[in-house]
């Protein structure tokens, strides 16, 4: 019985822990930190699978989700509490590839898609494209 009670404790114990991990992560994700949270809980990660990735936008959060079968629990779970961001920024860009697409048919259309080339092209073109697309942009945070 005494088995029961002390294994008990240690699951309570364990599962205090790793929630007190997951609000520690968060707020300080929250609070700006995302970058050196990132740092501290992925720097082998981000050697080994991101070195090449331009920082910023979310792009190194991208990158480790992208590997998330080949990155540590501790590192996986800090990408994720930090890819809100990201999906913010997904849905922004997928709106403006809706407003955009006959300029990026006639402006960008023999552009590889991919590492931003698209975006860049839209942005290279701005004087000629739609007034929607033009707005959208606009609108649009700088990525």
């Amino acid at each position: 019985m005494a088995n029961i009670v002390q294994s008990q404790y240690k699951t309570a114990f364990a599962c205090i822990c790793a929630l007190a991990f997951v609000a520690s992560a968060a707020s300080s994700l929250s609070a700006g930190g995302a970058v050196a949270t990132l740092t501290n809980d992925c720097s082998k990660e981000l050697r080994t699978y991101c070195s090449k990735v331009t920082p910023g936008h979310s792009r190194i959060v991208a990158c480790l989700i992208a590997y998330e079968d080949r990155i540590s629990p501790r590192c996986r779970l800090t990408a994720y509490l930090a890819s809100g961001n990201l999906n913010s920024r997904l849905k922004q860009l997928n709106a403006m590839s809706k407003t955009c697409s006959s300029d990026i048919l006639q402006y960008c259309s023999q552009v590889p898609p991919g590492g931003g080339r698209i975006y860049d092209c839209i942005k290279k073109n701005r004087a000629t494209l739609t007034d929607d697309c033009r707005a959208g942009l606009s609108a649009l945070p700088s990525l």
